[in-house]
């Protein structure tokens, strides 16, 4: 028995890097996944790769910025897989501006993705947990709530924004059962770094190491290893610990 069997979790931003990761390692221990998001070729290859290992998922294109389609992918999920137990909090998107350089449209467009697409999504997904006793969502920050990044004025915004949002949720819903986590991962090296590194003609290698060196650990991270910390705050291992950012990051922010 899995520690999530019997369970169901939605995943928002699922289609690649984290967002791949975790459907992948949630479905191993034992729960059926509802995947998100706007790359639907992409996302519905990873719903059939869990297929292909003998777990369900299922698949519903979903643009976070919009209410109407968040609600529609946590009331498939409840629908097709029979009761909503966990949400992850993943989609979003990021943008390279100072605040000079920001337009009102980009502001709107980061914020609605990475801010409100997380309130919407989880304003849909409490009255199902409530159905079930209780549930965990889990919201993906970053390090950058804490930590700037240069020419990333917008993106640092909305992952302080979504620790604010995760502390007061976590807090107006604890007495249902329902905790609320996030995790803030630091460097971590997935498909879209890969492309930068050719654009700025360096190898994979190369591009790792250096991404990496601001840890601890000398190294960047992998989706994996930010999917076991879902994992974690998603499952019952977690169950005194809400209203927490758990930084995922080789040690970055403490250095």
């Amino acid at each position: 028995m899995g520690r999530l069997s019997g369970k169901v979790a939605g995943i928002t931003g699922g289609a690649s890097g984290i967002g791949a990761a975790t459907p992948a390692r949630v479905a191993e221990e034992g729960a059926h996944v509802a995947i998100a998001d706007v790359d639907a070729e992409r996302g519905r290859v990873v719903a059939a790769e869990i297929g292909a290992t003998g777990g369900r998922a299922i698949f519903r294109e979903m643009h976070a910025a919009r209410e109407a389609e968040c609600a529609a992918f946590v009331q498939a999920a409840r629908q097709e897989l029979g009761r909503l137990d966990i949400l992850v909090n993943n989609a979003g998107m990021r943008l390279y501006q100072t605040v000079v350089e920001a337009s009102e449209a980009s502001w709107d467009a980061i914020l609605g993705v990475n801010v409100k697409g997380y309130a919407f999504c989880a304003k849909a997904a409490i009255p199902f947990m409530r159905e079930v006793g209780g549930g965990s969502i889990v919201n993906v920050a970053s390090i950058r709530a804490v930590v700037a990044g240069g020419r990333m004025v917008q993106y640092d915004t909305t992952k302080a924004a979504v620790a604010g949002l995760t502390r007061a949720m976590a807090l107006d819903h604890a007495a249902e059962g329902i905790r609320v986590n996030a995790v803030c991962p630091g460097p971590i090296f997935t498909r879209f770094h890969e492309r930068r590194a050719v654009e700025a003609g360096k190898t994979a290698e190369e591009f790792r190491a250096e991404f990496g060196r601001g840890t601890m650990l000398k190294r960047p991270g992998t989706p994996a290893e930010v999917a076991a910390c879902i994992l974690f705050l998603a499952s019952d291992d977690a169950s005194y610990v809400t209203g927490a950012s758990l930084f995922v990051d080789g040690g970055h922010v403490s250095i």
